[in-house]
C-alpha cells in the first residue's frame, strides 16, 4: 500500500512542512549529484553514530542525521509520507510547536533505535555501534502516531498493489495500524539478531512518542471556525426567471447545516443533490424556479438528515467526513 493523500484539509498553510520538505530534498541532492562517493562522505560525517552519541561526541548529528537519506527511494519514501500526514499535524499543534514536535519525534527515535543496537550487541558484535543512521523516517513516525490519535477516521487514498493495482479510501485507523504493527514484528524480528539495513526500532519510538505527547499535551484537531454564508439576491445565468436563493451555511466539529430561503414553492417541488464537497438545491413551481450551487466549508458524507421545509425555509443537515 502507499498513501497519495489524505483527504482531510488543514485550515492553516502548512509553511513549516513545506520547508522540512524542500530541506530534506535539498540536502539530498547537494550530495547527490556529486556522486555516490560525496553522498557516502555526507551520511559518515552527518549521519548519527551510536558510538559517539553514547561517548558523548557528536551530538549534533542527532539533528542533521534527520535531513540526510541514503538513496533516492529512501528520500522518495519519507517525504511522500510527511507530504501526506504532516500537514494536518502542524495545522493541530501550530507553526512553532509542529517544528519543536518534529524534532523532539526524530530524538526519540533516534534513541530508540540506538537502544535495539545496544540490546543486539551480542549478535551484531561492537561493529553495530559505528553505523551511522540517517532518515527523517522517526520523526515522520511521531507524524503518524498523532495523525492516529487526532484523525483515526480520515480517509488516506491509497495505491493498493495486489492483482491489479487499485486506488481507494482507507481509514487512518486501519491504514496506521497496519504499519505500526508491521514496523513492530520487524522490530521483534531484529531483536534476534539477523542484520537490516532497516532502523524498525527508531519509527516504533517516533511513533510512541507521537502518540504519548498528543496525549499528555491534550493536542486538538483545529476546527474551523463556524462558517457562515449569505449572498445577496441576485438570479444565476441559467435560463430566464431563474433565482438564487439566500443561503446560511454553518459548521461545528460534526455537522454542517444549510438553510435556503425559498418563498413560494412547496416541499415536493424542491430537489437537493449532495456530494462530498457540494450541495445543489432547485425547485420550479410555475413561473418560481430557484437554482443555487453550494460549496462547502468541509468534506461531508454525501447523504442529506433532518430535511425541513417551513414558512418558506429549507434546513437540511449533512454529517462531516473526518
Amino acid at each position: 500500500m502507499l498513501p497519495i493523500h489524505d483527504e482531510n484539509r488543514p485550515v492553516i498553510r502548512p509553511y513549516v512542512n513545506w520547508g522540512l520538505l524542500l530541506i530534506n530534498i535539498i540536502v539530498f541532492f547537494l550530495f547527490f549529484v556529486q556522486g555516490f562517493q560525496a553522498l557516502e562522505w555526507g551520511i559518515e560525517v552527518f549521519g548519527a553514530v551510536p558510538s559517539d552519541i553514547l561517548r558523548g561526541e557528536r551530538l549534533w548529528t542527532l539533528f542533521t542525521s534527520m535531513f540526510m537519506h541514503a538513496d533516492p527511494m529512501h528520500l522518495l519514501g519519507n517525504m511522500l509520507y510527511l507530504w501526506v500526514f504532516g500537514d494536518n499535524i502542524e495545522d493541530a499543534f501550530g507553526h512553532i510547536k509542529y517544528l519543536a514536535f518534529y524534532l523532539l519525534g526524530g530524538l526519540v527515535a533516534s534513541f530508540a533505535h540506538m537502544a535495539s543496537v545496544l540490546a543486539t550487541l551480542p549478535s551484531y558484535g561492537i561493529v553495530g555501534l559505528d553505523i551511522p543512521s540517517v532518515g527523517a523516517s522517526g520523526a515522520i513516525s511521531a507524524i503518524l502516531g498523532a495523525y492516529l490519535v487526532l484523525y483515526p477516521n480520515a480517509r488516506i487514498r491509497t495505491i493498493v498493489f495486489y492483482l491489479f493495482i487499485s486506488i481507494v479510501s482507507i481509514p487512518a485507523y486501519y491504514y496506521l495500524g497496519l504499519w505500526f504493527l508491521y514496523q513492530l514484528l520487524m522490530g521483534m524480528f531484529s531483536l534476534t539478531g539477523l542484520p537490516s539495513g532497516v532502523a524498525f526500532w527508531a519509527h516504533i519510538g517516533g511513533f510512541i512518542a507521537g502518540l504519548v505527547t498528543i496525549r499528555a499535551f491534550g493536542v486538538k484537531p483545529r476546527i474551523r471556525a463556524e462558517v457562515r454564508e449569505r449572498k445577496p439576491f441576485r438570479p444565476l445565468i441559467v435560463g430566464p426567471g431563474v433565482r438564487t436563493p439566500f443561503v446560511d451555511v454553518t459548521m461545528d466539529e460534526v455537522r454542517v447545516r444549510v438553510l435556503a430561503e425559498l418563498p413560494g414553492v412547496e416541499e415536493g417541488d424542491i430537489q437537493v443533490k449532495v456530494s462530498e464537497w457540494t450541495v445543489v438545491i432547485s425547485a420550479e413551481r410555475g413561473d418560481i424556479r430557484y437554482f443555487r450551487l453550494i460549496e462547502l466549508p468541509s468534506r461531508v458524507i454525501p447523504q442529506v438528515t433532518d430535511f425541513k421545509y417551513q414558512n418558506g425555509v429549507l434546513s437540511l443537515t449533512l454529517y462531516r467526513s473526518l
